[in-house]
């Protein structure tokens, strides 16, 4: 279901039991994941919720940031802002549209992605094999997705298993 012609692409590392950070944080450090996220969407349009953006701390260089905060005085330097999910698709898509892009990558946090999921056209997900209680969850995926790659790695600093699945509609 392409969104004005465009992919629209959730990008998201996640555990064992879907929880994707915890505390405003990611729950895990992996290098190879990080680097994997800034390929995906270096170059590109990115959609976040509030919390992801105050939590990295700093806008994603070399990207169009869309954030979308419920609080009308809310600003971030180098960013765009929309006060709902609807408002941020249209704005990131005319950009998207006016630098030739061909997606929308939505990054965070949960509420994004539990708002957004049935927009999805592919997902960019990568599986670490851990166990974490965090507070922030994926949605669950639904099935109409199916896994058309597999990468998997183990990250040479901590052991971590992890893998790197591209799902599409």
């Amino acid at each position: 279901m392409a969104f004005q012609g465009l992919e629209v692409v959730h990008v998201v590392a996640m555990d064992q039991k879907q929880c994707i950070g915890q505390g405003n944080a990611l729950p895990w450090h992996i290098s190879a994941d990080l680097k994997h996220f800034k390929e995906i969407t270096q170059g590109g349009v990115v959609i976040m919720g509030r919390k992801t953006l105050e939590s990295m701390g700093r806008t994603l260089p070399k990207r169009i940031n869309w954030v979308i905060t419920r609080d009308p005085n809310w600003q971030f330097d180098g960013t765009k802002v929309a006060h709902s999910i609807d408002a941020a698709l249209i704005g990131a898509a005319q950009d998207a549209q006016q630098t030739d892009k061909k997606a929308l990558f939505i990054i965070g946090g949960g509420e994004i992605f539990s708002q957004t999921i049935h927009l999805a056209d592919r997902l960019e997900l990568t599986h670490v094999a851990l166990d974490v209680q965090g507070d922030a969850h994926y949605p669950a995926i639904p099935v109409a997705f199916q896994p058309q790659s597999r990468e998997q790695h183990i990250d040479d600093k901590t052991g971590i298993a992890f893998e790197f699945v591209s799902y599409q509609k």
